[in-house]
């Protein structure tokens, strides 16, 4: 996995938000504070806690919209993947 593989899974990300038609803004809010901390967290690959904070909100979001927003799971689940593959 590569950083260019992470890239395109968060450029997805982005296109799915964006997609949401939702009426409660905490989904869009914790899907863009969630592409903040992996960028971040890709910025700074030995900074540990953060590293492990990331990993641990990725699958509960995932579990989070799994039946809403089956596109978003998708796209997470395939975010979550390439992440571990990088050992993030």
């Amino acid at each position: 996995m590569t950083q260019e593989d992470v890239n395109k899974s968060l450029e997805a990300l982005h296109a799915e938000i964006g997609k949401l038609e939702t009426p409660d803004a905490t989904v869009k809010a914790k899907l863009l504070a969630l592409i903040d901390d992996v960028e971040r967290q890709l910025q700074n690959p030995d900074n540990l806690q953060h590293k492990a904070t990331t990993a641990q909100k990725l699958p509960s979001l995932i579990e989070q919209f799994e039946s809403d927003h089956p596109q978003v799971t998708e796209t997470l689940g395939r975010l979550l993947n390439t992440l571990s593959g990088m050992g993030i």
